[in-house]
């Protein structure tokens, strides 16, 4: 998920985050382990893109309600 956003610092933040999700997933699927093993990668890769998104949407003053809501469906309870 690419994030376009007037405030470029929470931008490139948001790019880095992104990068870091997709090398994560990159990672689990090269080392195998079936299913279970990369459906694991993919949430706990997820949980840390949402959390780094709002720790920049935080510091440079963004609204981020709406990845709150999505760490909540990925059963973290927002946080």
């Amino acid at each position: 998920m690419v994030i376009e956003h007037i405030n470029k610092t929470h931008q490139a933040s948001c790019i880095a985050a992104e990068g870091t999700r997709q090398n994560a997933l990159a990672q689990a699927v090269l080392a195998g382990g079936g299913s279970t093993a990369v459906a694991a990668a993919v949430k706990a890769s997820d949980v840390a893109f949402y959390r780094a998104v709002i720790a920049s949407a935080k510091a440079n003053n963004q609204p981020y309600g709406q990845f709150v809501e999505a760490l909540s469906f990925l059963g973290t309870g927002g946080s």
